[in-house]
């Protein structure tokens, strides 16, 4: 966003005498979203190192009020 138009470049722009825009779109949404999915996935995918023991652990505590979660007693 800080690259496109609606920054730089065009008279409603936040910055309307400076012009840095690198993508020719107003939105940057044909970019950034496309680019988003891989990087959100990647980087769910980078730690892996405590998922088990979390896992676990909140299995753990799910399984000690499941009882009373199902019956919705407090």
């Amino acid at each position: 966003m800080v690259f496109s138009k609606a920054v730089s470049g065009t008279p409603s722009a936040v910055f309307p005498r400076a012009d840095f825009d690198l993508v020719p779109m107003q939105s940057t949404g044909l970019v950034s979203i496309p680019f988003g999915s891989p990087a959100g996935w990647l980087g769910s995918r980078w730690d892996r190192r405590l998922r088990p023991v979390a896992g676990r652990e909140n299995r753990r505590l799910y399984e000690e009020s499941e009882a009373r979660l199902l019956a919705a007693a407090e």
